[in-house]
């Protein structure tokens, strides 16, 4: 929406309406106090973008985030009034890590509770400004290499009818530029009469069925009235719609077209300035021409290529069936364009997708193919991740759904287990029968853990991890676990960052990573845990399609094994996907690993070959903040007890029985909730209320957090306990005097933390 149009009534005006229009705006917003320029409210888009906390925002001005060079003008258009600021205008904001970008603000004057105010809407342009510099950029790198060349250089503007030439029309048609800028009806006159309608048609029907280039020979008449036989082609550009917009190209006169090779000596500077692989060989492959692109693509230089047959360059040798066929379809057609598997000098394997065309003697006869080969194996490989991706997605959004039910359901289970087994001490034989539904029921939950973990959907709780002395910890319980003819080796450098993770997590990926590897090493090997500092910038993000940019902290776990095939590597990360005997794993200590580290903002990357080991790297975000106070806990020996009220929400009966049972038995009080609008009247009507323990996901208007901000405008001291086994955005962010309990939890996990929380503890 603009903000010149008022799209809010009299009743909406309201700190509470801006703030639900705050809440689901994908843009950042906040209001500001006109005199004091004060921070009024802040949505959470704000929050995101600029890295302040919404305390931190409500306690600072606008000259926090202004900078100091902008600050004069933009206290100028503040005091012009209403007028002065209303416009959409560009400004320049500094977030809190210091990063400057261009911020499109939107201004709307209004009364808020008193107070002259304005709303403001901040649209970040930084990369629209950028890509606008770069098309500048682009646009005259375009007009110098144009100034170059030859042959004559044109560019349609559909959209306009506009078309621009190079100067080349006039030295090779005698033509004026300026005469054929107008528009297209120019170079339409200027096609022969007899070619005319086949052109039009043949341009009208690439664009039509969105190809991506075109390409035409005709007659064009020259400035005297002569007839030039000219050999045409373009690039067609088409906006998000498919609609074309943008039409370059090229135009050669080939009426005097010499020898091949002397037209290719004329050419080279040209050509040399493509990034594509430009080669020319005869029709036994024999390479007459190779570019710089060329070089650069496969490796070998221009007088190294040029003699050799294309065959031994870039088929290492092997009559190759796709070499064969494109050469006969040149042969036979005239063109030919589709992807082929080369390799390069180095060996490695590549793909390129080829534009091919027949080159003939003036006798007509077949003499040589130009190709024109783009390398497009990172495309593919990126295609190839946002497949797998798509598909770990959706599998791991089944996945979660099915184990946020099994988790209240075993909530109930394992809890009630813990309590028959501690109060048939007397009784063995039901004793060991509630003990064998505790551990069954242990069993489900570690199992619906690995599956939350992977559908990133597990609960987590984030914190300032030193990964070295996380390893350090863990070393005696590894080699353990580990075959002693395995041999396990740590480098850790000193200077390592710290990492923003769930620790306990953490320490459960490592030991399934390092439980596969000892099991792919059954005869020994060795084990390599390896940290390290990593900065990812934007070029070796787009290398995987879903990674941010940034600083991370980085694990490498590498063995010596059986390594996997192609296949299996293929499948690594699918949940219940296992090369093992049956019985001996799960199929879920990957797919776990996966989805604590995408959840966790970070990401993992497998290398494996037959016979030479296994390579796992787990990038994980580097942490900004101090590092969290670790409470620990009290002994379990014997549960504390309490005589407090407790306001308990959860919409499933089940559990919530199980819980008030469990803490009316410690003494508690109770005022049980299905949903966040019970819970709200009972905030209102019961006046000693100590604790809220809410469940995070729950149906209808009021979540767990949306009950939890209004509970807290009402009982501002509140403490809230929030329990969850899924988790939909993370569960950082709670707010202050809140914290978590991860479903299912026992008995006296439930006591300890509830008594911790009402005790102030925390």
């Amino acid at each position: 929406m603009t903000m010149t149009d008022d799209p809010l009534n009299a009743e909406q005006k309201s700190a509470y309406s801006y703030a639900q229009l705050f809440k689901s705006h994908p843009q950042a917003m906040w209001v500001y106090d006109v005199e004091s320029l004060q921070f009024l409210m802040v949505n959470d888009a704000a929050v995101a973008r600029y890295g302040y906390s919404r305390q931190e925002f409500l306690e600072m001005t606008i000259r926090d985030i202004c900078l100091q060079e902008d600050l004069s003008p933009l206290l100028e258009s503040i005091a012009k009034g209403p007028r002065g600021h209303e416009e959409p205008s560009v400004w320049r904001h500094r977030l809190k890590d210091g990063q400057i970008v261009f911020a499109e603000i939107s201004s709307h004057p209004f009364d808020f509770e008193g107070r002259s105010a304005r709303l403001i809407m901040a649209l970040d342009v930084t990369k629209r400004l950028v890509a606008e510099q770069k098309s500048r950029e682009s646009e005259e790198l375009f007009r110098a290499v144009a100034s170059v060349t030859a042959d004559v250089i044109w560019d349609w503007n559909v959209s306009t009818d506009a078309i621009w030439w190079s100067d080349g029309l006039k030295a090779v048609f005698g033509h004026s530029p300026e005469e054929g800028r107008r528009n297209l009806e120019f170079w339409k006159t200027h096609v022969h009469p007899d070619d005319r309608e086949r052109v039009l048609r043949s341009t009208q029907a690439a664009m039509d069925r969105r190809l991506q280039t075109w390409k035409d020979d005709y007659r064009f008449l020259r400035s005297d009235g002569s007839t030039a036989h000219v050999e045409d082609s373009g690039y067609i550009i088409y906006d998000q719609q498919g609609n074309p917009v943008r039409f370059v190209g090229g135009m050669t006169d080939i009426s005097a077209r010499k020898e091949a090779e002397d037209k290719l000596t004329q050419q080279a500077a040209l050509l040399d300035l493509a990034r594509d692989a430009i080669i020319v060989h005869d029709i036994d492959q024999r390479v007459l021409f190779w570019n710089k692109g060329a070089e650069r693509i496969y490796g070998w230089t221009a007088e190294e290529a040029v003699g050799r047959s294309l065959r031994e360059l870039l088929y290492g040798g092997d009559y190759n069936s796709n070499l064969r066929a494109y050469v006969a379809a040149v042969v036979a057609t005239g063109e030919w364009s589709g992807e082929i598997a080369q390799r390069r000098r180095d060996g490695t394997c590549i793909t390129v997708e080829a534009r091919c065309s027949l080159m003939r003697d003036v006798d007509g006869s077949p003499r040589s193919i130009l190709s024109i080969n783009s390398d497009i194996t990172a495309r593919l490989a990126v295609e190839e991740q946002l497949r797998q991706a798509q598909k770990l997605e959706a599998i791991g959004q089944l996945t979660g759904g099915l184990a946020h039910d099994f988790n209240n359901l075993l909530t109930v289970l394992l809890g009630n287990a813990e309590v028959l087994v501690d109060r048939l001490s007397d009784d063995k034989d039901l004793r060991r029968l509630a003990e064998m539904t505790w551990a069954a029921a242990q069993r489900g939950s570690e199992l619906v853990h690995r599956l939350l973990a992977f559908a990133r959907r597990q609960a987590l709780e984030p914190q300032v991890v030193d990964l070295n002395s996380l390893l350090d910890g863990l070393e005696a319980l590894l080699r353990r676990t580990i075959s002693q003819d395995i041999e396990i080796e740590l480098l850790q450098p000193a200077d390592l960052w710290k990492a923003l993770v769930d620790p306990a997590q953490l320490e459960t990926a490592i030991l399934n990573l390092c439980i596969n590897a000892r099991d792919a090493m059954p005869c020994g090997g060795r084990l390599m845990i390896e940290t390290a500092n990593i900065s990812l910038d934007e070029h070796l993000a787009d290398w995987n399609a879903d990674t941010a940019p940034g600083q991370y902290v980085v694990m490498t776990i590498s063995d010596t094994g059986t390594g996997m095939e192609p296949h299996v590597l293929a499948r690594a990360f699918e949940p219940f996907f296992t090369t093992k005997e049956a019985g001996k794993g799960s199929g879920l200590g990957l797919s776990m690993v996966f989805g604590f580290a995408k959840q966790s903002n970070g990401h993992v990357k497998i290398h494996s070959q037959p016979g030479e080991g296994t390579t796992v790297k787990m990038y994980l975000p580097r942490a900004v903040q101090a590092d969290k106070e670790t409470t620990s806990s009290p002994s379990r020996s014997k549960l504390p007890r309490g005589s407090e009220t407790i306001l308990l929400v959860d919409d499933n009966e089940l559990v919530r029985t199980y819980a008030a049972t469990q803490l009316a038995n410690l003494g508690y009080k109770l005022v049980p909730a299905s949903n966040g609008q019970e819970a709200l009247d009972a905030l209102r009507e019961v006046s000693d209320i100590d604790l809220l323990f809410t469940d995070v996901i729950m149906p209808g208007r009021l979540s767990g957090r949306h009950l939890a901000e209004q509970a807290r405008a009402i009982r501002p001291n509140l403490p809230i306990l929030f329990t969850s086994g899924y988790a939909d955005n993370g569960q950082d962010n709670l707010g202050p005097g809140c914290h978590f309990l991860r479903k299912p939890y026992r008995s006296s996990e439930l006591a300890v933390k509830v008594r911790l929380m009402l005790d102030g503890k925390f």
